[in-house]
C-alpha cells in the first residue's frame, strides 16, 4: 500500500515517464515496507502527480535547470514504516527512482527533495476504519482465494 505524491514542473514528465515513474516508486516503497509488489498491491497503490506551471514556483537562486524542480511525498502508516532506519531508506531508493528517470544531471537545490510523512498508528482510515496493517501483509503474500479472504476478514476486524 504506497501513497506518493510527485510535485514537478508542467510537461517535465511525459505520460511513458510517468508510467514509468510511478511504477518505480511503487516498487522503491514497497520493497522499504516489506510489502509483496503484486497486482492486489498495486491495487492499492497510488501515485498522484501535481504539475506546476513555472510561475507558480519560487526559487530565488537556480541551479542547474529552473524547470526540473522536484519535491516527492511519501505517506505511510508507522506499521510500515516503524523505524527510521527504514525511512532513510525511502528517501535513497526513491530518490534513486527520480534520478533513474530524470537523469543524474544536476538538479535545483540539489534536488530531488523527498518527504517521508509517517502516520501516526490510529491516524489512517479506510472506509472509515483503521486498517489491521499485518491482514494487509497477509492479503498482498496470498496466493489462494481462501487466503485473500481469511486476510481481509483481519485488515476490517472481522477476525
Amino acid at each position: 500500500m504506497v501513497f506518493v505524491r510527485v510535485h514537478v514542473m508542467k510537461d517535465k514528465l511525459s505520460a511513458e515517464e510517468k508510467r514509468e515513474l510511478g511504477d518505480k516508486l511503487i516498487a522503491a516503497v514497497a520493497e522499504v515496507e516489506k510489502l509483496r509488489n503484486t497486482e492486489r498491491h498495486q491495487q492499492t497503490s497510488w501515485v498522484q502527480y501535481y504539475e506546476f506551471d513555472p510561475d507558480n514556483w519560487y526559487n530565488p537562486h537556480t541551479l542547474g535547470d529552473p524547470s526540473a524542480q522536484w519535491q516527492i511525498d511519501v505517506i505511510a502508516p508507522r506499521k510500515l514504516l516503524p523505524t527510521p532506519e527504514e525511512t532513510k531508506l525511502v528517501l535513497e531508493k526513491v530518490t534513486a527512482a527520480v534520478r533513474s528517470v530524470s537523469g543524474e544531471g544536476l538538479l535545483p537545490a540539489r534536488g530531488p527533495w523527498v518527504h517521508v510523512y509517517v502516520v501516526p498508528d490510529l491516524s489512517w482510515g479506510m472506509d472509515g476504519r483503521v486498517p489491521n496493517w499485518d491482514g494487509w501483509r497477509a492479503y498482498f503474500e496470498a496466493d489462494t482465494q481462501e487466503e485473500v479472504d481469511r486476510a481481509l476478514a483481519t485488515v476490517f476486524g472481522k477476525d
